[in-house]
C-alpha cells in the first residue's frame, strides 16, 4: 500500500489529482477540480486575481505621470489646500486603478498613495511652500503654518487615494 508523500509512516489510497502524490487525510487539500497536494493548491497571483509585477509597474508609471502633471497644474494655477489634496489623491488613485487593469490590491493602493504624495510635493514646491490664499480646513486654528502647508494636503491626498478604492 502507498504511503503519504509528507508522512511516510501513514498508508493511504488517496493521491493528488494533478501530480499523483499519495496523500494522507491530514494532507488532502480540496481544489476546484478535486483532491490536491499543498504544492498544487498554491495558485499564482494571477489566478487569485492579485496584481502581478507588470500590473504594479504599469500602475506606478501611469500614477506618477498623472501625479506630476496634476501637481504641477495645481502648483502653477492655484492650490486650495486640503480640497486640492483630496482631488489630487482621488485622480491619482483612479489612474493607478485603471493603469493596473482594475486591480484593487493593497500594492496598487500603496502605489496610488505614494504617487499622490509626489504630486503634493510638486505642488507645494511650485507654489514656494505657500498656497495662494489657500482655503484650508479647520486646521488653521490647530496646526502651525508648516502643518497647513504640508501635512494637511498630504493627509487629504492619502485619504483621496484610498477613498478611490473604497467608492467603486
Amino acid at each position: 500500500m502507498p504511503t503519504c508523500h509528507y508522512h511516510p509512516n501513514v498508508e493511504t489510497l488517496v493521491s493528488c489529482g494533478r501530480c499523483g502524490k499519495p496523500l494522507c487525510p491530514g494532507c488532502v487539500g480540496h481544489g476546484a477540480t478535486g483532491v490536491r497536494c499543498k504544492e498544487c493548491l498554491r495558485q499564482s497571483p494571477r489566478a487569485l486575481g492579485l496584481a502581478t509585477g507588470r500590473h504594479i509597474a504599469r500602475a506606478t508609471v501611469i500614477a506618477l505621470v498623472v501625479s506630476l502633471a496634476l501637481g504641477a497644474g495645481f502648483g502653477i494655477f492655484g492650490w486650495r489646500g486640503g480640497v486640492s489634496g483630496l482631488v489630487l489623491g482621488f485622480v491619482v488613485g483612479s489612474a493607478a486603478f485603471l493603469g493596473s487593469r482594475r486591480h484593487r490590491d493593497v500594492s496598487i493602493q500603496v502605489v496610488a498613495v505614494m504617487a499622490a504624495l509626489v504630486g503634493v510635493v510638486v505642488a507645494t514646491r511650485l507654489t514656494g511652500g505657500l498656497f495662494s490664499r489657500a482655503a484650508h480646513l479647520p486646521t488653521r486654528v490647530f496646526l502651525p503654518t508648516w502643518g497647513r502647508v504640508y501635512v494637511e494636503p498630504a493627509l487629504t491626498a492619502v485619504i483621496g487615494a484610498i477613498l478611490r478604492f473604497r467608492v467603486w
